[in-house]
C-alpha cells in the first residue's frame, strides 16, 4: 500500500522515477516530482489505482508546466478522466512537466488514514511539543479518542488510552478513562499547558511496541507527569521552564529534547500513585520533597529507587499520622466521657435540690408535731393558724426552689449543648466531617444524654409538684382537724342567721 503514489507516478512517466520526498501529516499526503518524459495512462489502470485510496479520502493530481497548472484531477468532485487527459495530453507527450499528487485525509467517525506510517511518525516526532499537542487536539476534535488507521494490514498496532495506531480493518478497543485528575490539579500545580491542552498523562502513556512511537509518547508522557507533579511548568520556544518546591527549591530552563526518557516509567508510576486516591495534598508534598533530592535538574532523570523511597516515606508519614489520629480519637473519647459525667451531674444537682428542699419542709412538719407531743402529750392543736400559714410559706419556698432549679437545669443544658457543638467544630480542622460523625456515633450518645437529662427533669418535676400538693393538702387537713371551732363556729352562726331570716317567709307562705 505504501507504493500507491509511486504507482500513480509510473502511470504518467515513461522512465522510472523514485520518490524520495513524501510528506504526510494528519490531514494530507503530498509529493511533487519532475517528469522528463511523460505518457498518457490508461483509464483502467488509473481507476484501479484510485481504488487503493480509502473511500473517506480524496486524491488531487495536478500537472504543472513550469509554475503554471495545466489541469487538476479531483476525485472528490467526481473528476472526468477523459477531460483531464485531453487537457494535459500535449504536455504529457511533448515536454517535461511536474506532477503533484495530494491525498486529502478526512476524519470520519474518529478515524484518519495513514498511508506512509514511517513518514507520518517522523512528522509527529519532528513537531515541537506544542504543535504535537495541537495536532492531537485537532484530530480528537472534542471526542474521547482518535484512530489512525494505517493502510497496511501488516502494520503492528500501537496505542495509548485515547490514541490508536492500527492496521487497516482492525477495530481497536476503546476504554473510557477517568479524567477527574484535571480537576484535582487545579490547586496543586500551575501550567498554561493544561488550560490550553486538557490532557492527562494517561492519554499518552504508550501501550504498544513501535520503537519510534514509543519514544515520542514516552517523552510526552513524562512531560505531562512533570506538569502534574511539579509546582510550575511551562513551555516557551520548545524550552521547558519548571519550578519544584521540596526540601530544595529548584527552578530550571531545559530543552525538551534533553529530557532523559529512561525515567518516564518511574514518573508515571509516581503520578498514578499520587492521584489514585487518599490525601493528594500530603502525597504530592512528600513526592516533591523526595524528587528534589533525587533527580538531575538538566534532564529530569531520577534514580530507579525514587518511587520506593516515596512510598516508604509515606508509610512513615502515615504511621506518625495514625499516632496523632489515635491521640485525637482518645481525646474525643475522654471529652465524651466528661460530657457523660456532666450530664449525670446536671441530673444529680436537680435531684439533690429536690431532696434538700423536701427534707427541709418535712423536717419542719415533723418538728411541729414533735414539739406539740412533748409539750402537750399529743399533736392536737399543733397546726394553729399561725403554724399553718408558716407551713404554706415553706411550701411556697419549696415551689420557688423548684422553679429556680428548673431554670438552672435549662441553663446547664444549653451550656452542655454548646460545649458539644464547640468540640465538633474544633476537631473539624483536624478530621473529616464523616470521620467525626463516625467517632461520635452520629451524635447518638449525645442525643441519648439529652433525652436522659430531660426525662429525669420531667420525672422529678412531677414528683416535686406531687409532693407540694400532698403537703399542702396535709397542712389544710391538719389545720381543719386542729381548729374545728374556728372553722365550724362561723359556719353555725351564718346558718342560724339564715334560718331566722327564712322562718317568717315560711310562715307567710
Amino acid at each position: 500500500m505504501n507504493n500507491i503514489l509511486q504507482n500513480i507516478v509510473s502511470l504518467f512517466s515513461q522512465v522510472q522515477i523514485n520518490i524520495f520526498d513524501i510528506q504526510e501529516n494528519y490531514s494530507e499526503v503530498i509529493i511533487k516530482v519532475s517528469c522528463p518524459n511523460g505518457k498518457i495512462p490508461s483509464e483502467d489502470d488509473f481507476k484501479k489505482l484510485l481504488l487503493e485510496i480509502n473511500s473517506r479520502d480524496s486524491i488531487h493530481i495536478s500537472i504543472l508546466e513550469g509554475q503554471e497548472i495545466v489541469d487538476v484531477f479531483n476525485s472528490a468532485h467526481e473528476g472526468d478522466f477523459d477531460s483531464f487527459i485531453n487537457e494535459c495530453k500535449e504536455c504529457l507527450q511533448n515536454s517535461p512537466f511536474d506532477l503533484r499528487i495530494t491525498i486529502v485525509k478526512n476524519n470520519i467517525k474518529q478515524i484518519i488514514s495513514v498511508y506512509y506510517p514511517d513518514n507520518f511518525i517522523k512528522y509527529l516526532s519532528d513537531l515541537s511539543v506544542i504543535y504535537f499537542l495541537e495536532v492531537i487536539t485537532n484530530s480528537l476534535n472534542g471526542n474521547d479518542y482518535i484512530i489512525y488507521e494505517v493502510q497496511d494490514e501488516s502494520f503492528i498496532s500501537f496505542s495509548t488510552n485515547r490514541i490508536k495506531f492500527v492496521a487497516q480493518g482492525i477495530q481497536p478497543t476503546i476504554n473510557k478513562i477517568d479524567r477527574d485528575n484535571l480537576d484535582k490539579i487545579k490547586n496543586l500545580c500551575h501550567s498554561d499547558i493544561i488550560s490550553q491542552f486538557k490532557f492527562i498523562p494517561d492519554d499518552f502513556y504508550p501501550l504498544g511496541n513501535n520503537i519510534i512511537l514509543n519514544e515520542l509518547f514516552q517523552r510526552v508522557t513524562l512531560f505531562y507527569c512533570a506538569i502534574f507533579l511539579f509546582d510550575i511548568l511551562n513551555v516557551n520556544n520548545n524550552k521547558l521552564n519548571y519550578r519544584l518546591n521540596g526540601y530544595r527549591t529548584i527552578s530550571q530552563d531545559i530543552s525538551i529534547s534533553d529530557i532523559n526518557l529512561s525515567s518516564y516509567e518511574i514518573y508515571y508510576q509516581i503520578y498514578t500513585w499520587v492521584y489514585e486516591g487518599g490525601n493528594i495534598v500530603d502525597k504530592i508534598g512528600l513526592t516533591r520533597n523526595i524528587l528534589s533530592l533525587n533527580f538531575k535538574q538538566e534532564t529530569l532523570e531520577i534514580a530507579g529507587s525514587t518511587f520506593d523511597a516515596i512510598k516508604s516515606n509515606y508509610k512513615i508519614y502515615q504511621k506518625e499520622n495514625i499516632k496523632q489520629y489515635i491521640e485525637i480519637r482518645n481525646k474525643i473519647s475522654e471529652q465524651l466521657v466528661n460530657l457523660q459525667e456532666k450530664a449525670e451531674k446536671i441530673v444529680e444537682s436537680y435531684v439533690a435540690d429536690y431532696k434538700r428542699s423536701f427534707l427541709a419542709v418535712v423536717s419542719f412538719y415533723i418538728s411541729v408535731i414533735i414539739i406539740r407531743v412533748i409539750s402537750k402529750g399529743d399533736f392536737t392543736g399543733g397546726f394553729t393558724l399561725e403554724v399553718s400559714l408558716l407551713s404554706i410559706g415553706f411550701l411556697l419556698i419549696f415551689l420557688l426552689v423548684m422553679c429556680y432549679s428548673r431554670w438552672e437545669i435549662k441553663q446547664q443544658l444549653e451550656r452542655y449543648e454548646a460545649i458539644y457543638q464547640n468540640m465538633k467544630t474544633r476537631y473539624s480542622d483536624l478530621l473529616e466531617e464523616s470521620d467525626i460523625k463516625r467517632i461520635l456515633n452520629n451524635d447518638e450518645d449525645y442525643d441519648s444524654n439529652l433525652e436522659y437529662i430531660k426525662k429525669k427533669e420531667r420525672k422529678y418535676t412531677e414528683l416535686w409538684i406531687i409532693s407540694l400538693v400532698v403537703l399542702l393538702l396535709i397542712t389544710i387537713v391538719l389545720f381543719i382537724v386542729n381548729n374545728p371551732k374556728s372553722i365550724f363556729s362561723p359556719i353555725n352562726n351564718i346558718t342560724i342567721k339564715l334560718i331566722v331570716l327564712i322562718k317568717p317567709i315560711l310562715h307567710a307562705i
